[in-house]
């Protein structure tokens, strides 16, 4: 009676380049950047479409607080009293989500993604209501794509 060991180099052949499309699958993330990008679209279209009306404000999609426009604001637009903040014209939603528009900011490096608008007005609605920010649901959809990604198994 005796105990026998055998080792099939193939499989740890196979395990072996696993491994290594992990580590360089976590030392470079361009490739997952257009999934990622697609996840980020997808939540600014999502939190527009629940964005609060203008004359009572609201909570937006994610917890953030967009106040109501102005008294002063509505009587200069009346157009806008029966709206939705932040969807009068469509611009600001479209710079982050229409493909190929000239105000889309989006950039990919082997560690960094940046996502955004270059809408000159952009900066200064997004101190007034935050239109682009880190939330648990987005942290775990955009996570676990990642971990998917890194793991070999989003390919």
């Amino acid at each position: 009676m005796g105990l026998t060991l055998e080792i099939n180099t193939g499989d740890l052949q196979r395990a072996s380049e696993q491994l290594q499309g992990i580590k360089l699958r976590s030392q470079d993330i361009r490739e997952a950047g257009p999934a990622i990008r697609l996840l980020l679209q997808e939540d600014v279209d999502l939190r527009f479409q629940s964005s609060p009306a203008t004359v009572s404000g609201g909570e937006v999609l994610g917890g953030e607080y967009w106040e109501a426009l102005s008294p002063e604001y509505l009587l200069t637009r009346p157009i806008r009293r029966n709206g939705q903040i932040l969807r009068d014209t469509g611009e600001l939603l479209q710079s982050m989500t229409a493909a190929g528009n000239p105000y889309e900011v989006f950039e990919v490096t082997e560690s960094e993604l940046v996502f955004g608008t270059a809408l000159g007005k952009a900066s200064r609605l997004q101190r007034d209501r935050p239109f682009l920010f880190w939330y648990p649901a987005l942290l775990e959809k955009v996570a676990a794509y990642v971990a998917g990604y890194t793991g070999g198994s989003n390919e």
